[in-house]
């Protein structure tokens, strides 16, 4: 028995449907992985011109163990020689705590490339004053001393109106113009420190200008050491990828989840207040119910003793509906049928030949018993049902 639906429900559930396709398909479009956004930072997951994707990925093609880090600086190895941390520019303010940290890694033996002002502060290192002019364009900058950070690298291109003020005695200024130094470096300890003005040389756009591929070789290896004994973490925890349960679960598809169970549960509650609502007398249920017909169709038969016409329209349906699954045409004979069954159906037990010459005698006589024509007609309900006829029950 169908039930039907209200209108009004009806409305409501379409509805419901089509905000949730439309939530989903939002989804989809807006939850594109880190990987392919053009992030104007140097990002490890940048594509951008402004991103580091390629320096990222160039450093594992080299041989490098390089990794993101989104841990804080406590998980820092604490044995760090051979490795080499990359701050490049900073966008999270570091606590005093995390200050300490790193310049204990460097202490300790590890090596840090930092760039920009804020990878300076990160290092607790407030040693830089700006151009007397500001700078809208790439400068070059010449190699001032033969070193391992300028090997192969006579000549550089950066963008920056930063500059580290004089160097102190412990501390080597390799690139820089008549405004200041913009490439330095330092010990700290046992490790070393190399800061950049700017991070163009590690950039997608700057990595190919002028010898910037080789400046950025030389400061994560700056031993010059085998690759695969030097550890590179690409700092991404100071760019805000922080791996909380909430980070992690931001990108996965948990919140649109969510938000589609919201839906749903307005719509609940929708539907709860419409079920609530001001109690209605129900409509008088229609007198010709389906088995109202039926019996009613039946009593005519039996008033006008007409057992051969209801056998002849069970026994035309019957035969329409297996001709139809057997594939064999409407003049077909019973001996036709009755093979087609046999050889397509597998159907070999004996009787049904039979059942079909009686049909068909029925069918064809005047005068029709009614007992044998309510007992074919089981016979064929029988068979449709042993045969899994389609659509001689209506289904």
């Amino acid at each position: 028995m169908r039930v039907s639906i209200d209108p009004g429900d009806r409305k409501l559930l379409i509805a419901s449907g089509a905000l949730l396709v439309g939530i989903a398909l939002l989804g989809f479009v807006l939850s594109s992985s880190p990987a392919t956004q053009s992030l104007g930072y140097p990002s490890s997951y940048g594509t951008g011109t402004g991103g580091a994707k390629v320096a990222y990925v160039l450093l594992g093609e080299l041989g490098y163990r390089a990794e993101r880090w989104t841990s804080p600086p406590s998980d820092l190895p604490k044995h760090p020689r051979g490795t080499v941390l990359v701050l490049a520019e900073p966008l999270v303010a570091p606590t005093a705590d995390e200050k300490s940290l790193i310049r204990e890694f460097v202490r300790q033996g590890g090596c840090v490339l930092a760039t920009g002002g804020s990878g300076a502060a990160l290092l607790s290192a407030h040693r830089l004053a700006s151009t007397h002019k500001p700078v809208f364009e790439p400068q070059k900058f010449n190699a001032e001393l033969p070193a391992p950070l300028t090997r192969h690298a006579p000549e550089i291109v950066m963008q920056s109106d930063v500059r580290w003020e004089p160097p102190l005695a412990d501390q080597q200024r390799y690139y820089g113009d008549r405004e200041g130094p913009t490439v330095v470096g330092f010990r700290i300890g046992k490790g070393e420190v190399i800061w950049w003005a700017d991070s163009m040389p590690l950039t997608n756009y700057g990595l190919k200008q002028s010898s910037n591929l080789m400046l950025f070789l030389n400061s994560v290896d700056p031993d010059g050491e085998r690759p695969e004994n030097t550890r590179i973490l690409w700092d991404e925890y100071f760019h805000g990828d922080r791996r909380s349960f909430w980070s992690y679960a931001a990108g996965t598809p948990a919140p649109w989840a969510l938000g589609q169970l919201g839906v749903m549960a307005v719509a609940a509650l929708l539907t709860f207040a419409r079920r609530s609502g001001p109690v209605r007398p129900l409509a008088p249920a229609s007198r010709l119910s389906p088995l109202e017909f039926i019996d009613a169709l039946g009593a005519l038969y039996q008033r006008k003793g007409a057992a051969r016409e209801a056998l002849k329209t069970g026994y035309h349906r019957f035969r329409f509906v297996l001709l139809r699954r057997l594939g064999l045409p409407s003049s077909a004979s019973p001996d036709d049928i009755s093979r087609g069954v046999r050889e397509r159906l597998g159907w070999t037990v004996p009787g049904f030949w039979e059942t079909l010459q009686r049909c068909e005698l029925g069918v064809n006589s005047s005068h029709f018993d009614d007992a044998l024509a309510l007992l074919l007609i089981q016979e064929l309900h029988d068979y449709a049902r042993r045969f899994r006829l389609t659509g001689y029950f209506g289904s």
